[in-house]
């Protein structure tokens, strides 16, 4: 996911307009329009302003989406289970020596 439509996603799931957004950046409503459909180019003090208002770092929008926290399983309980299971059914010698 690109950084734009990030910036838009994540206005929409706080719930805010981009007149609310406005208000909160002091950006115009068309500016944040024109970023969020890619018509703009943010500068990095612009993109700071609207994450502060959206309470983000600004890594959020910058991070690429293949970064190896979105590669985190999703699942970790399993895998911390299986880990486990596995874990237990080795010899002492084993585990002394994975230590």
């Amino acid at each position: 996911m690109n950084s734009r439509k990030k910036l838009r996603d994540l206005r929409k799931s706080k719930g805010l307009t981009l007149k609310e957004l406005s208000n909160k950046t002091n950006l115009s409503i068309s500016f944040i329009s024109d970023i969020e459909h890619n018509r703009s180019n943010p500068s990095i003090s612009t993109l700071k302003i609207l994450c502060n208002a959206l309470d983000v770092p600004i890594s959020y929008l910058l991070e690429d989406d293949k970064t190896p926290s979105n590669l985190i399983c999703t699942d970790l309980d399993a895998v911390l289970s299986m880990l486990l299971n596995d874990f237990s059914s080795w010899s002492y010698d084993d585990k002394i020596e994975l230590m």
